[in-house]
């Protein structure tokens, strides 16, 4: 029987986004059935598409967050240019490389370098445009694999003397562990939310037919896709990401709901 979740859940108003409930009480069936009604509309991105097995068993992510270095805004990176590159996705029909270049060049034409919000973005569209087209576990890959050399670069310039592993983080000093974790948090804050927060802007002034509303699903995120310690921390930033993207801010001419099950 439905009793109103239905129409919460088209609602791009409504700011309920997280559908709770045991194993078993139907919220995938919930979700099916939604997708099914609004198909047009939906991107779905389900957890094994993420390649977050990968981000779980990165060596040098383990070692600083074993550290103590707050990796939260980088997997809040994570989750915007997931949700954005998705959506450009969808509506400009990106299904190749040959599709994506004229899109990009458009966008490039239309906004100068000489404006500082239009280069910093023009920047991030310049350095991750070329592979949005590509499945979303490819661009997972492609911006952990960035974040790891640039910690690895800025680790060994410590020259601790101690291998880069799980656990070895026991073997630093008190002095060695203050400057490892200084390196590692400045290399994660500089991560560029604010280059894609700008491209989000810059974007939005192209994007069309502002009545249109998509609705981005996550099913499936109670199950076991990654170890319980790191999807915690990822489920985190994901809430808090789907807040952002909840304020008008975001995408001004297009209206995005992002769901998920928990």
């Amino acid at each position: 029987m439905d009793v109103g979740d239905t129409a919460i859940l088209h609602d791009c108003d409504d700011p309920r986004r997280i559908v709770l409930g045991r194993t078993g009480a139907g919220k995938t069936a919930l979700l099916y059935q939604f997708v099914e009604q609004r198909r047009d509309n939906v991107i779905e991105v389900k957890p094994e598409s993420l390649a977050l097995a990968y981000i779980s068993n990165s060596t040098i992510l383990q070692f600083v967050h074993d550290l103590g270095v707050n990796l939260n805004i980088f997997f809040k990176l994570l989750w915007r240019h997931v949700f954005t590159v998705e959506i450009l996705k969808a509506h400009f029909n990106l299904d190749s490389e040959q599709a994506t270049l004229p899109v990009l060049e458009r966008i490039k034409n239309l906004f100068s370098s000489q404006n500082r919000k239009h280069a910093r973005a023009m920047d991030y569209l310049e350095k991750w445009g070329k592979t949005f087209w590509e499945e979303t576990d490819y661009r997972i890959r492609e911006l952990t694999t960035k974040l790891e050399t640039d910690l690895k670069l800025s680790i060994d310039a410590a020259k601790l003397g101690v291998p880069i592993s799980a656990g070895s983080g026991r073997a630093l000093t008190e002095e060695q562990r203050a400057e490892v974790v200084h390196r590692a948090q400045h290399v994660v804050n500089e991560v560029q939310i604010r280059q894609l927060s700008d491209m989000i802007e810059l974007i939005d002034e192209v994007l069309e037919d502002p009545k249109r509303c998509y609705y981005v699903v996550i099913d499936r995120l109670d199950e076991d896709w990654v170890e319980d310690g790191l999807r915690n921390l990822l489920i985190r930033a994901l809430i808090e990401t789907v807040r952002d993207f909840g304020v008008p801010s975001m995408f001004d001419s297009l209206e995005v709901k992002v769901l998920f099950t928990t």
